[in-house]
């Protein structure tokens, strides 16, 4: 576990003027009964009051550190004041660094999901932080595993952030997770319990846009569209309110977007740096800051024709 070590707190939530520079990641481990995981730590040069904790879930083949780079995520938390955890999978558990979402001993609140809370709890514990929240984020196989935590602990975790993901229960085995990326026509319906903010591609050839849908339209949810320009790409996004048991969800449809970070920095792996942030967004969503209001300009367009 990496040591104790002091760290300015801030009585705001947002470290304004401290995002020039960016600390390395500090390392730690984790062991659980089925579960083995090392992980990198992001601490910012100043914790907000009471700091969140977010986890970045990496997809497959990739690494903490590249994760790290390509979402930009540390610099978000230099100006927001939070924690970013960044687990990472190990090779002799998945030989391509895939989180084991298919894995019925994934789904639930033991294995990989266990462990990764396990990281949260010993980060509070070595930097005597106490979380006022704590946020979930992945991409692909990490968002996959992301959609099964946010219903696993939906008692502990705030919102989810789901990229290019599958929804709960989409598959038990392996042959399953790829007609499930492929259809996009198994899962749970709907984000479930906790709050959801969803990134997808249209042109994704390795997890079909439908897998987006699915997650993010509780049957009955009224359903708010707006088309908007943002980054260099045009965007549908969706605001869909809660219903039965149902969080609320926002849902980024990206045009042009394929299998890739949207908004992420090129040095990192998967990442497309010409979309709207998908990290600015998250944060904004987790943080619960109004769009108008967030230090990133969007052009906003309130039309509702179709793509053409």
């Amino acid at each position: 576990m990496p040591g104790r070590i002091a760290i300015r707190r801030l009585w705001g939530g947002s470290a304004t003027r401290q995002f020039a520079v960016e600390h390395p990641l500090q390392e730690g481990t984790v062991s659980t009964a089925f579960s083995h995981l090392s992980y990198k730590l992001y601490l910012p040069r100043r914790l907000a009051r009471k700091p969140a904790i977010i986890v970045m879930l990496h997809g497959c083949t990739q690494t903490a550190q590249d994760f790290a780079t390509g979402t930009d995520m540390n610099r978000l938390a230099n100006r927001h004041g939070f924690i970013v955890i960044y687990p990472q999978q190990n090779l002799s558990a998945n030989m391509n660094r895939c989180w084991n979402w298919f894995d019925r001993r994934n789904q639930d609140q033991s294995g990989e999901p266990a462990a990764i809370m396990r990281m949260v709890d010993d980060v509070a514990e070595a930097h005597d932080i106490i979380p006022d929240t704590v946020f979930v984020a992945g991409l692909s196989a990490g968002g996959a595993l992301t959609a099964i935590m946010g219903r696993a602990y939906s008692d502990r975790i705030a919102g989810i952030g789901i990229h290019a993901g599958v929804p709960a229960g989409a598959a038990q085995t392996v042959q399953g997770a790829f007609r499930a990326m492929e259809n996009g026509d198994e899962g749970e319906i709907g984000p479930g319990p906790t709050p959801a903010i969803i990134f997808q591609g249209d042109a994704d050839s390795t997890v079909a846009p439908a897998n987006g849908d699915r997650i993010a339209f509780a049957p009955g949810a009224p359903v708010r569209r707006r088309r908007l320009l943002s980054g260099w790409r045009w965007c549908h996004r969706y605001l869909i309110a809660p219903v039965d048991e149902h969080a609320h969800a926002e849902y980024w449809l990206v045009r042009g977007l394929g299998h890739a970070w949207s908004g992420g920095r090129s040095l990192g792996s998967y990442t497309d740096p010409r979309g709207p942030s998908a990290s600015r967004e998250m944060v904004r969503f987790f943080l619960g800051y109004s769009r108008m209001a967030y230090p990133w300009i969007v052009i906003r367009l309130f039309l509702t024709r179709p793509f053409r």
